[in-house]
């Protein structure tokens, strides 16, 4: 690998030598190639930092763009197709706007099948719910609460302890998708009443000088939208930007196993959304939360870590992003057993395929063939 320009680029070395993430933020972001090289420029202002990267010595597996202005060249995508690595653009909002991964599995028998249990996943079939697609939206969703409640432990809310044990022990009995979801609503209620006044700390200094809803969690939604999309204060923001980077890690392991992202087997088809991989990080969902309340148990943030824009929306600002981005490769590995679980209930082997469906994102195939060829010959 080569970088040019000098101390600035090392800071893009080091994040990438930590996660194996190159991100990039800022204005005036510029991804293109150069003479064979990837070159990647970005900063604010006069502070900007370059870099030259050699596909054989890159050594990242995400390129992350935060922001909104700025170019990425079609030559750019290309090599990084080539090479192996996955693109991941979300804007300042801490919205998702693309997640493009390499060609991963292409069978077409594996996205009928779920288009099949898509539509069996509502427990029509015979009216008892034993569909394929629904049972697995029965046991992500019973993962998810399940992560609920080790959260709700560390609030200490009894109350919302009780509502989401009983809503677990009613999912056996539930016949489709609505009763499903029916239950999983009443349970977000409590769970996230629970944290509505949680505090949010800020350095001394800064205290004053930030507005008062900052210094708690909320409601779990946005003052001007009334859904969590347009975060209102900090606490919001970090979760809504956790949440985007489950979204694109959810994306490319669907991908990387070539399952269509779109069709989901709880959450209804919907224009412009990916309603698989919204199945998919259900039961991560509790995980980042988790994360997220150990920041605001533990951190003190200072003022310049968010941004309030003119309408009142909270940003997230480098370089707090990085801490927040640095999560990826976590939730990729839990998501890669969810996403391979998944595909191996719509596809099981004995079903007429010829073959083993493999592991593409944890490996297992291969680790476990390796281990019988040691146990042979050892």
């Amino acid at each position: 690998m080569n970088l040019a320009y000098s101390s600035e680029a090392q800071t893009i070395t080091s994040l990438r030598s930590k996660s194996g993430v190159l991100v990039l933020s800022g204005y005036g972001i510029k991804v293109i190639v150069e003479g064979g090289h990837l070159g990647v420029e970005d900063g604010v202002g006069s502070e900007r930092r370059r870099g030259r990267f050699s596909r054989a010595t890159a050594g990242f597996k995400r390129l992350v763009i935060l922001g909104h202005s700025g170019i990425v060249s079609l030559d750019a995508l290309r090599w990084l197709n080539d090479v192996g690595i996955a693109f991941v653009h979300i804007d300042c909002d801490g919205n998702l706007i693309a997640a493009i991964s390499p060609s991963g599995l292409d069978d077409g028998r594996l996205r009928r099948a779920q288009a099949i249990a898509s539509d069996s996943g509502n427990g029509t079939d015979g009216g008892a719910g034993t569909g394929i697609g629904f049972g697995i939206a029965r046991d992500l969703i019973t993962q998810k609460m399940a992560g609920q409640l080790n959260v709700l432990e560390r609030l200490r809310d009894n109350s919302a302890i009780e509502t989401v044990k009983s809503a677990i022990t009613k999912i056996p009995q539930t016949k489709n998708v609505d009763a499903l979801r029916l239950l999983e609503s009443q349970a977000a209620l409590a769970y996230w009443e629970a944290w509505r006044y949680l505090d949010v700390l800020f350095v001394h200094r800064d205290k004053p000088r930030v507005p008062e809803h900052w210094l708690t969690f909320g409601i779990r939604g946005s003052l001007l939208t009334h859904n969590p999309r347009k975060a209102t204060n900090p606490a919001n923001a970090i979760l809504n930007y956790l949440y985007a980077i489950l979204e694109a890690e959810a994306r490319i392991a669907a991908l990387t196993m070539g399952l269509d992202p779109g069709i989901g087997v709880m959450h209804a088809d919907l224009k412009a959304r990916d309603s698989f991989v919204c199945d998919l990080i259900e039961p991560m969902r509790p995980r980042a939360d988790n994360f997220a309340l150990d920041l605001l148990q533990h951190r003190a943030f200072k003022k310049s870590d968010f941004f309030e824009t003119r309408e009142g929306v909270c940003r997230v600002m480098p370089p707090f992003t990085q801490t927040l981005i640095d999560t990826s490769p976590r939730w990729a590995k839990e998501l890669a057993h969810f996403a391979e679980s998944v595909a191996k209930r719509l596809l099981p082997t004995g079903n007429g395929i010829g073959r083993v469906l493999p592991t593409p994102l944890t490996q297992k195939r291969r680790r476990d063939g390796r281990a019988g060829y040691r146990t042979r010959y050892t």
